[in-house]
């Protein structure tokens, strides 16, 4: 028998919510998971249901382009998840299972959650031609985006961990996971469902969700606010002055606001709960931010079309480590996204030894460094990243890739080495930097075709693109017992595929891989950088 854990992810975009913690006073902190003060989040809710089926609906990002990380979305955040559960256990096995067969019996089921029901045609073509309606029709790759933008999940963890986990460890392990995710905008706690707000108020109160917020809570004096935001088909009504008012269905992507009519009627509606609020409203900057959610498809566990979430966690601010803010230019930048992704698909912790083989302006490192740094957990050791990059200072400059992280309050790299990773004296620097051992994960984003013709200074493999002539340097160093990634470690890397070739013919072959002691984890995921071009995330594993 499986262990259940439901979640509803909320992919549309929306107003940013404060990542609020209940076990702390009022401020945007972060408490160790294993601490032992009064939690008070409810261990009983959701229609009575036992804490081993807690809800929390995940406001996913935007996208700039259509494609760009919706792909990406759904594996950055299993893997940031599966990085704090194990961050959470602190220690090599659960219940007498290896952490990574454990973390890899962990499953994560999708479900989508809306249901377009908007126009059928583009308005900017529709014509009218003898009472007949024509036009072009929106685009399925929309339909899909709008369908897919809110999402249910179900985590199922293995057997053993039965009456483990409480409601308090799974919202911080859920917070935890936000706080880490480029991806995600902010994550909520489902308090309750239902076809009313009155009967909404009625299910929190019963259940004690906001108990923290009354008079004699830990949070008495917290800041509040409620905001409605609905979903679904165009809604007609008419004004208190006679006129017409239509209510568009939100559109994946944009902004979703209700109006604040109709937001006001349903707090009122809820009176006898919001009442008991000892605090103050704060529509600006609340302690604590409550969300009505409306026109849902069928909640996971019933027929309801309403529920009240209570924000828990946000999503980092990618965008301060945009290239544009960057200190340190360069003309190929990473761009955030991809650097947290890569940095939560290798399932980094903050204790992990990072290495770039092809550094760049180190933007992967600003973004491990972010990771580690805001984790307010204790780790068993100090870990750090160490940078490798073959240019000279005139065209990366290392002074401002360090004052790239001062100003940011990030703790820089042990070390940026200039050199060839191709080198042995170059990997073997890198390990010395680390005290003479193995890294616990290498994240990198090798060039796509301005290196592909560099000169290795250890054999004829020039023509190799950099990640295959990368893999065959590994699998030396094993043969000489000097392995450059621990077991069970993670290489996770971005790979160029041009139109007209496929992923397999682009990785390093099977004896290369197996040489290094390195096998491939799951597909891949595709990313369409243009017509002619796209790059896919790679995981690779070291088993020996």
């Amino acid at each position: 028998m499986r262990r259940t854990i439901h979640l509803l992810l909320l992919c549309v975009t929306a107003v940013g919510a404060f990542a609020f913690s209940p076990t702390n006073k009022v401020g945007h902190q972060r408490c160790a998971l294993k601490a032992s003060s009064a939690q008070t989040v409810p261990a009983t809710h959701h229609d009575g249901v036992k804490c081993n089926d807690v809800q929390w609906i995940i406001q996913w990002r935007g996208e700039g382009a259509e494609g760009y990380s919706s792909t990406l979305r759904q594996w950055e955040f299993n893997c940031a998840f599966k990085a704090e559960v194990a961050e959470y256990w602190n220690d090599s096995t659960i219940h007498d299972m290896p952490m990574n067969g454990y973390l890899d019996g962990i499953q994560f089921d999708f479900r989508d959650a809306l249901t377009y029901q908007g126009p059928i045609y583009h308005p900017d073509t529709v014509q009218n031609q003898e009472e007949e309606i024509i036009g072009e029709p929106i685009p399925a790759s929309q339909v899909a985006a709008y369908e897919s933008g809110m999402q249910y999940l179900t985590v199922n963890f293995p057997s053993s961990s039965d009456d483990v986990y409480t409601a308090d460890v799974l919202n911080q392990i859920l917070q935890y996971t936000i706080q880490r995710c480029s991806l995600v905008r902010n994550g909520f706690l489902l308090v309750a469902s239902g076809n009313s707000y009155e009967e909404l108020a009625v299910k929190a109160m019963d259940y004690g969700s906001f108990n923290d917020v009354m008079e004699g809570g830990s949070n008495q004096d917290a800041t509040w606010s409620i905001r409605l935001r609905r979903y679904g088909p165009e809604d007609e009504s008419v004004n208190q002055d006679g006129k017409k008012r239509v209510t568009k269905q939100a559109r994946y992507g944009k902004n979703v606001r209700s109006p604040l009519t109709d937001e006001r009627n349903a707090i009122f509606a809820m009176k006898d709960m919001v009442e008991l609020f000892h605090g103050r409203v704060n529509l600006s900057k609340p302690d604590c931010k409550i969300y009505l959610f409306d026109g849902l498809k069928s909640a996971i566990v019933d027929d309801s079309t309403k529920c009240l979430a209570r924000a828990i966690g946000k999503g980092p601010k990618v965008s301060i480590y945009a290239p544009k803010t960057r200190i340190c230019v360069t003309t190929t930048p990473l761009c955030p996204i991809a650097a947290f992704t890569l940095c939560n698909v290798a399932q980094l912790r903050p204790h992990f030894t990072v290495l770039d083989p092809f550094a760049g302006s180190c933007a992967s490192l600003l973004a491990a460094a972010h990771i580690a740094t805001n984790s307010a957990r204790p780790t068993k050791s100090q870990g750090g990243t160490v940078s490798i990059e073959v240019a000279h200072n005139g065209l990366i400059n290392r002074d401002d890739i360090l004052r790239d992280f001062e100003s940011r309050a990030l703790v820089p790299p042990l070390d940026i080495i200039h050199g060839d990773c191709m080198l042995y004296e170059t990997r073997e620097r890198a390990r010395q930097v680390i005290g003479q051992n193995s890294f616990d994960c290498i994240i990198t984003d090798p060039p796509y075709g301005i290196r592909e013709a560099m000169t290795s200074g250890e054999d004829d493999g020039s023509s190799l693109p950099p990640l295959t002539q990368l893999f065959y340097a590994m699998g030396r160093d094993r043969a000489m017992g000097e392995p450059l990634l621990k077991v069970g470690g993670r290489l996770v890397a971005f790979i160029p595929v041009r139109k007209g070739e496929t992923l397999e013919e682009c990785l390093p072959d099977l004896q290369v891989r197996a040489e290094a002691g390195l096998v491939i984890e799951g597909e891949g995921r595709e990313q369409v950088l243009n017509d002619i071009l796209s790059r896919w995330l790679v995981s690779f594993v070291c088993v020996s």
